[in-house]
């Protein structure tokens, strides 16, 4: 299943910070996306967009993950040669049509298009 099938996606910039944020359909759906989406996972991925270490923060009141990315806009979004409404959408992008399969075990696995991206 896809992330976004089970969750609905926001991103935001403050300063030089992106902020990715998903807030799941349901608790069942927060359990599996705070176990597949950590940040050792969702790394090597959203650094194919973003430069930078990958921060997460649970907000289970809301069946929310918060994901800030420090300096993945040097500068701030203005003065930064990453133009910070683009790096948004792709970012977000990325985590919502991520694929999760629940066997058991949660597991992370980039769709076909990602997996020939160079």
């Amino acid at each position: 299943m896809r992330v976004g099938d089970i969750a609905a996606g926001r991103a935001g910039d403050k300063g030089d910070m992106l902020d990715l944020s998903l807030v799941a359909r349901d608790q069942a759906a927060y359990e599996l996306l705070c176990q597949a989406l950590t940040p050792e996972r969702l790394a090597p991925l959203i650094n194919r967009v973003v430069p930078g270490p990958v921060l997460r923060y649970e907000v289970p009141g809301l069946r929310a993950l918060k994901f800030v990315l420090p300096q993945a806009l040097p500068g701030g979004v203005y003065a930064s040669l990453h133009p910070g409404l683009h790096w948004q959408k792709a970012a977000i992008w990325l985590l919502l049509d991520l694929s999760i399969e629940d066997e058991g075990r949660s597991l992370l696995a980039p769709r076909d298009r990602l997996e020939s991206s160079p």
